[in-house]
């Protein structure tokens, strides 16, 4: 029996209209009568937009079997590369390899046909090294070009952008996603899923180079084009994306709405994808000083470099850095995250061991964020190198060092418009010139501290009240006696002075024996005296 064509065609222009209902209801007609493989695949793209992930998926794996029945090898190795991709998406690897191999299976024999070209994208995403992301997806760029083949090029052209993007060649990445897009937009692309997930390589690569107006740009168009669309899982995914600028750009309570609605989304449909989102809003928690919150947030956290680096910037919070260095230190061995995702990670390294008194792997990771910043060009980069360098001469006591570091971190984090980064280094350059500016030093930190506060950033603007309560009168003047320690180090010379053994600090402090020992070692050195008797008598001296 032939499928019922006119519930076909009308199967098939609700798809191109994205009325995902009216297209569920006439390809399951299609199907009532007899198998199809086109009524499958359309079945399936119109349940994974109406968040049934799990139905979509075994709508198209059963289209794949029909396809490779009938020998259409294109079609077949096309469907089989979206079935690989939503286990990757799901995490089940093994799953995903497999449907990958089915789709290169289907092509044995054939010389050249838009399959092959899939199955070079796909290859592409699954390449954990970027040259190898990039030429996978070159050559399905070469193959649909050779075809012409619109959805595939303008996908592939994406997927090559992106990992560009990810590399450290911005213009070049950016250029090629924007040419993606004039694609997509002017109709060269008839799958509704393919423009989908261009755009999400386009923001996502936006981010991932600190381009945060380019970023908010395309958030908004996605964010118009999920909802237009009625696509729960990229409305949730990409909804995480404009948190993530959001918060960047200062707008906390909006990007909590943001991440919020994510959750709520992603739950329904494909929970899987809400790993990104966790871990941004555990992050605005640290921020938020909800340390209990971010905790509860990230027990079922995976092994990725982002989750890593705010349960790493949690510890910190606790006074944990020797956990955090850990933490870090695994985020660093794995490749994901692109150039903003690993300088996010030293910077928060070059933090930790400045508070284990680790001053020569401070340094380190400050000179590998340098490298990465200047090879790459992207300039929050550039602005976090800084922030790292003026923290590691600070802690030297190298305060004039430190504060031209601050100020040109505050200079690039202004010019990014990222208000709480550039507060944070105005906080910074008022710690460098509190013994030989202190007036400006105060006024740079209540400026900072007027920020911290509009923006609800409550962890620093405690830290930015510490600081001018401890600025004032005869403390101002003990600060200066007692050369470079950093605030953790007269945290710990405080109990020196009390006749606390290390490990008693260290129990005080809630850090190790060990790190105790360091801060101590590092105290008598800087102080030049010999011993914790006199250390404690330079803190007791008027």
């Amino acid at each position: 029996m032939e499928a019922p064509a006119d519930e076909l065609e009308a199967g098939r222009r609700a798809l191109a209209l994205a009325h995902w209902a009216l297209a569920r209801k006439s390809l399951e007609a299609v199907l009532a009568a007899d198998e199809s493989a086109e009524a499958r695949e359309g079945l399936g793209l119109a349940l994974w937009f109406l968040g049934d992930v799990a139905g979509g998926i075994d709508s198209r794996s059963r289209a794949f079997e029909l396809y490779a029945a009938a020998g259409r090898c294109g079609d077949a190795a096309r469907t089989a590369v979206w079935v690989s991709h939503q286990h990757v998406v799901g995490g089940r690897q093994s799953a995903a390899r497999g449907w990958l191999g089915r789709a290169e299976r289907a092509l044995e024999a054939v010389v050249e046909c838009e399959g092959h070209g899939w199955v070079a994208v796909e290859k592409a995403r699954h390449a954990a090294a970027l040259e190898d992301r990039i030429s996978h997806g070159l050559r399905a760029v070469d193959i649909a070009r050779r075809l012409h083949a619109g959805d595939l090029e303008v996908f592939a052209l994406s997927v090559v952008g992106r990992a560009r993007v990810e590399a450290g060649q911005v213009e070049d990445g950016l250029l090629l996603l924007e040419e993606a897009m004039a694609g997509a937009t002017g109709g060269q692309v008839g799958n509704v899923h393919t423009l989908a997930e261009a755009y999400c390589n386009l923001i996502l690569a936006s981010t991932s180079a600190g381009d945060w107006v380019r970023a908010n740009e395309w958030c908004q168009h996605v964010d118009a084009f999920a909802r237009t669309h009625t696509a729960a899982p990229l409305f949730g995914t990409c909804r995480g994306v404009h948190a993530d600028v959001l918060f960047a750009t200062g707008h906390w309570v909006e990007a909590e709405q943001a991440l919020d609605t994510s959750l709520v989304t992603l739950a329904g449909s494909v929970p899987e994808l809400a790993e990104p989102s966790v871990a941004s809003l555990a992050e605005l928690r640290v921020g938020q000083d909800r340390l209990a919150e971010a905790e509860a947030l990230l027990v079922d956290r995976k092994e990725s470099p982002a989750a890593l680096r705010v349960l790493a910037l949690l510890r910190l919070a606790q006074h944990r850095p020797e956990v955090a260095v850990v933490l870090l230190d695994r985020a660093l061995r794995q490749a994901a995250g692109g150039v903003v995702g690993r300088a996010r990670v030293l910077l928060a390294l070059v933090e930790a061991r400045v508070e284990l008194a680790d001053l020569p792997g401070a340094h380190a990771a400050a000179r590998e964020l340098s490298d990465l910043a200047r090879a790459s060009g992207i300039s929050v980069a550039t602005a976090q190198a800084e922030l790292a360098h003026g923290r590691v001469a600070r802690a030297e006591g190298r305060t004039t060092d430190a504060a031209e570091h601050a100020r040109a971190a505050l200079s690039e984090f202004s010019g990014l418009a990222m208000p709480v980064d550039a507060a944070e280094a105005r906080l910074q350059l008022a710690r460098a010139l509190r013994d030989d500016a202190p007036d400006v030093a105060e006024d740079e930190a209540r400026t900072a501290l007027a920020v911290f506060e509009k923006l609800g950033a409550v962890r620093s603007a405690a830290a930015t009240r510490a600081f001018l309560a401890s600025g004032s009168g005869g403390e101002r003047d003990r600060s200066s006696e007692l050369g470079p320690l950093t605030p953790r180090e007269l945290e710990v010379l405080e109990l020196v002075a009390q006749g606390l053994s290390n490990a008693a600090i260290a129990a005080t402090l809630v850090i190790s024996e060990k790190t105790a020992g360091h801060h101590v070692s590092h105290i008598l050195t800087k102080l030049g005296v010999h011993n914790r008797t006199e250390a404690a008598g330079r803190l007791r001296r008027p």
